[in-house]
């Protein structure tokens, strides 16, 4: 009787040990928190249940509803690039008019190849229109940068939020998006961020 009990104590024991070294386990690790984070689980009314902590748009209805998502949460700088449409073309549809936390926080870039001068005007009155403060800064033509389309975010709390927009040349039922927070965000942020002010 007694071994029995010892084996038992030995379970019951591993069992207790092993409870306790999870609860440590889950109350030492890093939670995640921000408004980064917060705006991104926001996406799964939208979008449904994430893959790990980002999200893919399965169309351009998917990446309308993010872009939206974003101008309506987002608290802190702003980035949105328009490197493949004419900014100036968006017209009344233009989703930076859901930003609330003025415009001085937001900066649109392009460049010159979508976007010549009279669109470029067109474009600057819009954004200002809608958000007084706000910037288009146009990249000279020929200019050598990466020339990605989408809504790179900083938050006043300092996190970070990435979206893509990856569009099909023909279908736009084919489009698709990215959106992803912190980490390599914090770089995408930056360098499109130094763009801006290079070019502004």
């Amino acid at each position: 009787m007694e071994p029995l009990q010892l084996l038992l104590g030995g379970v019951g024991g591993g069992i207790i040990t092993g409870s306790v070294n999870y609860y440590i386990y889950r109350k030492t690790r890093a939670q995640p928190t921000g408004k980064a984070y917060h705006l991104l689980k926001g996406l799964k009314k939208v979008l449904g249940a994430p893959q790990g902590e980002h999200f893919h748009a399965k169309d351009a209805n998917d990446n309308y509803a993010i872009a939206n998502h974003i101008y309506a949460n987002a608290d802190g700088r702003i980035i949105a690039t328009a490197f493949h449409d004419d900014p100036a073309t968006y017209g009344d549809a233009d989703l930076v008019r859901g930003f609330q936390y003025g415009g001085s926080l937001v900066t649109r870039v392009t460049c010159a190849e979508v976007c010549g001068p009279r669109s470029t005007e067109d474009a600057q009155t819009r954004l200002v229109e809608w958000l007084p403060g706000a910037s288009l800064v146009v990249i000279p033509a020929g200019e050598r940068f990466v020339r990605l389309d989408g809504i790179f975010c900083k938050f006043n709390d300092d996190t970070h939020l990435c979206f893509f927009a990856f569009r099909d040349p023909k279908q736009a039922k084919k489009n698709r998006g990215l959106v992803f927070r912190d980490g390599i965000a914090v770089q995408f942020f930056d360098y499109f961020e130094g763009l801006a002010l290079l070019y502004k």
